[in-house]
């Protein structure tokens, strides 16, 4: 065989990492089109670590109906992504380095091709098959949990069809994501038991536990895969909550669940539990000692960098500004038509405090959480700090500029968009809700509801 000669050995190395680089380069995007109804801009949301990273956001206007988003994902990188067009338009879905996903949005439906929708076809499915089983309204536990364990069952059949059309670490996401949610649900009806005349609540509850709950509950394995589904994790947080209560029968703390979780679990999966359940504590405001108990604790024990780095963060910062339990700081925010707002105004009310800058991405979710409160018990006040008001956000819109820089520094507004709950006797409730877009709302709202109570 001829030997090659030297520049035709350069020449052919050239081409072959000109292809190597090509392969590599591959883009990350969805597309999409909305055909039926006019909708001006669509956002998108991504997470590289949910529960312990932020949201990326983008937002587009609509070009002959279509939009388009480039993710920047790293090598076999794969996140959860939400698009948002409006008009009953949402995905939730998982995406993939050089995945390249067409969304189709029609009637009440969305259709999903290109290069990795299988993925989401399976997503879009086991939500439909979840939103079809019928969740009656103020029924008795028993109830309730039926329904549950149907919605449990129906996902899970769906979920199954599609095992052999993706790999194994990501049908395992997927289905820690949607059956995480289910399992959430059903665990959820624990505490909705009323008292019994022929036996204590406790005895009742640990019967209805084991017969009605613990049997159906979805069996997925811990690992750094099901880590990344946030619902998965908000799940196991709710179990060993369950689970703490079945074995001792007494409502437990903080630092009980805390303890829990480090003896159940280990490794990077248990870094990333942990930082969950810490994260949420600070959104939760919960008692300042336990925490930091806790977060000291997490912090000499922890070996995931990235965990420890964000705990440390958010420690850092609880450390200054306002906490749970202090005099909300007072302002005075002018409205469109210049009209000064105080918070004195919502005496007596839950407020919901939004700063925001012109990115924000919490719009269409805010307006969700609102609808379950549209009773006037509840203020939601919406502060823009960059002169880019939006204009449809629900509830009171408020401007603040310069000259309110000192508010902003009192309620520790480090980053857009910020969230603080303050409570009707005009004290700080919770600091820092979870992120609104990773679930839909459903904390945020748990949380408004709690301080209802207070």
């Amino acid at each position: 065989m001829q030997s090659l000669i030297p520049w035709q050995l350069l020449r052919m190395c050239c081409v072959l990492l000109v292809l190597a680089g090509s392969a590599a380069a591959q883009p990350t995007v969805i597309t999409g089109r909305v055909m039926d109804r006019p909708v001006r801009n669509v956002s998108l949301a991504y997470w590289y670590d949910p529960g312990i990273s932020v949201a990326y956001t983008q937002d587009t206007l609509l070009k002959q109906d279509s939009f388009y988003f480039r993710l920047p994902l790293s090598a076999s990188r794969q996140v959860f992504f939400y698009v948002d067009a409006g008009s009953g338009y949402q995905f939730y879905g998982l995406i993939r380095e050089g995945d390249s996903i067409h969304i189709g949005m029609r009637g009440d439906s969305l259709m999903l091709t290109g290069r990795g929708a299988v993925v989401g076809r399976a997503m879009y499915a086991a939500q439909r098959e979840l939103a079809g089983v019928v969740i009656p309204a103020k029924a008795p536990a028993q109830i309730l949990a039926a329904a549950y364990r149907e919605q449990l069952l129906s996902s899970s059949r769906v979920l199954k069809m599609y095992r052999d059309s993706m790999s194994t670490v990501t049908w395992a996401l997927i289905n820690a994501h949607i059956q995480g949610e289910a399992g959430a649900k059903l665990l959820s009806t624990l505490w909705k038991l009323p008292p019994g005349p022929d036996s204590t609540l406790e005895e009742r509850q640990v019967r209805f536990y084991q017969r009605e709950i613990l049997p159906a509950l979805p069996v997925i394995t811990p690992s750094d895969t099901t880590a990344m589904a946030i619902r998965f994790l908000s799940y196991l947080l709710q179990k060993a909550e369950a689970d703490y209560f079945i074995q001792h029968r007494f409502e437990c703390n903080s630092r009980a669940i805390y303890e829990w979780i480090k003896t159940h679990y280990s490794g990077r999966f248990r870094d990333k539990l942990l930082a969950h359940a810490l994260t949420l504590g600070f959104a939760a405001g919960n008692q300042p000692e336990e925490q930091e108990w806790c977060v000291r604790d997490y912090l000499s024990l922890a070996q995931d960098e990235a965990c420890k780095q964000a705990i440390g963060k958010i420690y850092g910062r609880s450390r200054k500004g306002i906490s749970k339990g202090s005099v909300a700081p007072a302002f005075s925010f002018p409205d469109r038509q210049g009209k000064l707002v105080s918070l004195q105004q919502f005496s007596g009310k839950v407020v919901l405090l939004h700063f925001y800058n012109s990115t924000d991405s919490l719009k269409k979710i805010l307006s969700e959480v609102k609808t379950c409160f549209n009773d006037g018990t509840v203020s939601f006040v919406n502060i823009c700090c960059n002169g880019n008001a939006v204009k449809d956000l629900p509830g009171w819109l408020l401007y603040a500029d310069e000259q309110h820089q000192e508010v902003l520094a009192q309620y520790n507004i480090s980053k857009y968009p910020s969230l603080i709950v303050v409570g009707k006797n005009g004290k700080v409730y919770a600091t820092r809700p979870p992120d609104p877009a990773a679930d839909h709302g459903t904390a945020l709202t748990n949380i408004i509801y709690e301080a209802l109570l207070q």
